[in-house]
């Protein structure tokens, strides 16, 4: 208590220098709480839109459908185990433990003709009540419903506007089947999916998945399954699990897809996450040479008062304490009020969110990712934890070189600078 007490005194000493030496800090802690929160905030976005929209947590999927995905092709789909059609495997799937739900799809290519200009689409025939149930389409829906008659779809609203259509008007699809042979069927639009992502928006229409199967000539067929399990920490079993089921049933016809190896983009982005850890060290021992700067500083102009406290009995490992202790002040203050600020900040940003006007170009030069221009920072008690204790061990344990120099001062040396 008494080496505390000195310590906070001589804090005191020099108000302006410690309240600046304590604002660094606060400072450094602030940039590592926005930074963290801001890369959780883009890799959580990216990662859910993935998984909600192309992947799944697994997706299962032809080998040689993998290959040709490009092109959409409806070669290579999904039949069932000996034949016994998809609706009959994916009960099989849904009965394993690791399995919450699934989620089958068809996808294809498809074309309208307007003002004598052909507008691509990529087409999604869907589940409609496990969709309403689970997926991530009904939430985004601005205007409109889910389709639910025999010849209704859901556009996304570029699209839409790229077809000169609005809401309730017919359009003519043309298609090409599972015979690759070229067909057209009128849709009336009852829907308009409003994502965000200008991928999503910009190119794809849903349509039941029963009518897809029927007008594709693809009877209890599909392209993909995306099956989910609790959490997507969890995907790498569900793999396990699935490989094995599907193994033992149907050879080696088809491929597990984990989500995090089903997109370049997310895999970079999981690589940048886990890089970024080191920034936020070296942030955090930037703070930490500030105090190291700073208790050199008030060495130096307390040798005298060194010397005097060894003269007076106080042993090296002592003076050592002091010093520390002063550091160690500084560095809890000024963690505890990045903390605060840092919180706020986050907190703020994580509801109303940041425009990122890199994301809006990326889209706009059609990059295939799926991204919100608007990005939502990521706020949680374990970013503000993990900020506060990092920075708090480092300027710790720097504090003990400057301190073992106020040690190792001889007091006979020290008492005579004070004359000089």
């Amino acid at each position: 208590m008494q080496f505390i007490k000195i310590a906070w005194r001589n804090l005191a000493r020099n108000k302006m220098r410690t309240f600046i030496s304590i604002l660094a800090i606060a400072v450094v802690v602030v940039i590592v709480i926005f930074s963290r929160g801001f890369m959780v905030g883009v890799t959580e976005t990216i990662f859910s839109l993935a998984i909600n929209n192309n992947s799944g947590h697994a997706r299962i999927i032809d080998k040689e459908y993998q290959v040709k995905e490009l092109i959409l092709p409806l070669d290579y789909t999904i039949d069932g185990f000996q034949n016994g059609g998809a609706g009959e495997m994916i009960d099989i799937i849904e009965k394993l433990d690791s399995v919450e739900y699934t989620l089958p799809r068809i996808r294809f290519g498809a074309m309208a003709s307007i003002n004598e200009e052909f507008i691509r689409m990529i087409g999604v025939g869907i589940d409609c009540i496990a969709e309403n149930k689970h997926g991530a389409i009904p939430g985004d829906i601005s205007l409109g419903r889910m389709p639910e008659a025999e010849n209704e779809i859901v556009v996304g609203s570029t699209l839409l506007e790229n077809l000169g259509k609005e809401l309730n008007d017919n359009i003519t699809l043309m298609f090409s089947d599972a015979y690759q042979s070229l067909r057209g069927r009128t849709f009336q639009i009852v829907g308009v999916r409003n994502s965000n992502v200008s991928e999503l928006d910009k190119n794809y229409f849903y349509l039941p998945l029963e009518i897809a199967q029927t007008m594709l000539w693809l009877e209890d067929e599909l392209t993909e399954i995306m099956v989910f399990t609790r959490n997507a920490r969890e995907a790498n079993n569900l793999k396990m699990e699935l490989d094995t089921l599907l193994l033992n049933n149907k050879g080696d016809k088809y491929s597990t897809i984990v989500w995090d190896k089903a997109d370049p983009y997310v895999e970079t982005f999981q690589e940048a996450d886990i890089s970024m850890n080191l920034v936020y060290f070296i942030f955090s021992l930037m703070g930490a040479v500030v105090i190291v700067v700073v208790l050199t500083m008030i060495i130096r102009e307390r040798t005298s008062e060194i010397g005097m406290m060894s003269a007076l009995g106080l042993k090296s490992r002592d003076i050592m304490k002091v010093f520390v202790v002063e550091g160690t002040f500084m560095g809890i203050i000024g963690s505890l009020l990045g903390v605060i600020i840092g919180g706020l900040v986050t907190f703020y940003y994580s509801r109303v969110g940041i425009y990122i006007e890199v994301f809006a170009d990326m889209m706009q030069d059609q990059v295939e990712l799926l991204m919100e221009p608007v990005l939502h920072i990521g706020f949680s008690s374990g970013n503000l934890i993990v900020a506060f204790t990092l920075t708090v061990i480092i300027v710790i344990f720097t504090c003990i070189f400057p301190a073992r120099q106020a040690a190792r001062l001889e007091p006979i040396d020290a008492l005579h600078s004070k004359d000089n």
